[in-house]
């Protein structure tokens, strides 16, 4: 009986092997974990590939670009630090052997039986907690020195009455064809900057929620197009006092397409009352960096020591249009350990890298950043339309090179 059962096993695994390539079967799995990301209903990707039909229509554009390495967009490199779920960011090649097979035998659907169920990996599982611009704001885009570009923040007050913790979070963007970005903190009265607690904020380009004093407020978090929802560790938590505002930040730029545009944007979160580990969000990185007029490839770094030691969690890189790679790390002693790497960033697919291990920063370690950019005239990227040197700023025409850390001190 057992021989018999081996020998049936390995006649249904060579009629497997020889068996038509389905959508439903083989094609769909590969696109649920690798693409339906940024391409679905009302995504920043063409096409909905939850609609098999979209799928075959596409097929040979979507092969393309696999093989060419346009899709799917960069992403942190796991051989520096492995993070959660690195396997859905990276394509692995023999995949797209299989889309080719299935290509040239028809694009055949299969059997409906095989379809796989949808989750939406762009939202939030049961938040508990929202928070939301109180009034429709219409941005005006008139200041002189900031052309095309307004930054609002609003301080949001969030009704509980008890101090709680942050476990996920996740914007709700209202207007995504004219949000930049948008960050996230508590503050509280002492914290925010003055108007913020308007129904229509107040302005406040360098004048933003990056908070000196802990006691008073500090970034929890941010977001930039690309990016799912944080989700912290099960036993790691951002702490929220009675008295705290939720403080949002808005980087709005303009859009040629839209007249009197108007955004509400929110956040939702996922608390909980007690965590093992209290965290925040610690903007790493280097302001002194001037790329030169027309330079395709120009590298800055920056090395320095924190007298204090504490847990990395997860890492957001951030860079504005220009960015073309980037690499963060910590030497200690002798050793330096990698962060976060990419030789390829995209503005349009920012990541909150939650690792799969956290990482421990000893007192005195010198951290490491590292970005590299692309100021060439013709980078199709590019917002000057003359070349010039671009230095650190918060506008889109200007650039950043952060590694916003998310840490805790216990």
């Amino acid at each position: 009986m057992l021989l018999f059962s081996l020998l049936l096993g390995c006649f249904e695994a060579d009629q497997n092997q020889g068996a038509e390539i389905t959508f439903y079967r083989d094609v769909e799995p590969i696109v649920q974990q690798h693409c339906v990301r940024c391409h679905q209903a009302d995504g920043q990707g063409p096409g909905d590939f939850t609609d098999p039909k979209t799928v075959q229509v596409m097929a040979e554009a979507i092969l393309s670009s696999i093989e060419s390495k346009e899709m799917p967009p960069p992403a942190a490199d796991p051989e520096c630090r492995d993070y959660v779920d690195s396997e859905s960011f990276h394509f692995p090649m023999e995949k797209a052997e299989v889309i080719s097979k299935w290509l040239d035998e028809g694009t055949p659907l299969g059997d409906v039986s095989d379809a796989q169920q949808y989750e939406n990996i762009n939202e939030l599982e049961n938040p508990d907690l929202f928070v939301q611009i109180s009034e429709p704001f219409s941005p005006n885009f008139d200041s002189e020195a900031n052309p095309g570009n307004q930054y609002r923040c609003f301080a949001l007050e969030h009704g509980r009455t008890e101090p709680f913790y942050i476990t996920a979070m996740h914007p709700i963007i209202d207007e995504p064809s004219i949000v930049h970005h948008v960050v996230v903190a508590r503050a509280n009265r002492n914290g925010i900057i003055e108007g913020a607690d308007r129904p229509q904020g107040t302005n406040c380009i360098r004048n933003g929620i990056f908070i000196d004093n802990f006691e008073d407020g500090m970034m929890i978090g941010g977001w930039a197009p690309g990016m799912q929802p944080t989700i912290l560790e099960d036993d790691v938590g951002i702490l929220i006092q009675p008295d705290d505002y939720i403080v949002i930040q808005m980087h709005y730029y303009q859009n040629p397409k839209l007249d009197n545009p108007v955004d509400q944007s929110g956040y939702a979160f996922v608390t909980t009352d007690e965590v093992d580990h209290s965290a925040m969000m610690l903007p790493l990185g280097f302001q002194d960096f001037n790329i030169p007029a027309g330079d395709p490839n120009y590298t800055d770094s920056s090395s320095y020591s924190l007298p204090f030691g504490f847990t990395i969690w997860g890492i957001f890189p951030h860079m504005h249009v220009l960015g073309k790679a980037y690499e963060f790390s910590v030497t200690n002693g002798d050793e330096t350990t990698c962060l976060a790497r990419s030789d390829r960033y995209d503005f349009e697919n920012q990541l909150t890298y939650m690792f799969k291990k956290e990482y421990r920063f000893e007192p005195d370690s010198i951290f490491n950043s590292s970005c590299t950019w692309n100021n060439a005239v013709d980078n199709p990227d590019q917002v000057n339309e003359e070349a010039q040197n671009v230095s650190y700023g918060e506008r889109t025409d200007e650039e950043m090179c952060y590694g916003f850390s998310l840490i805790s001190f216990n």
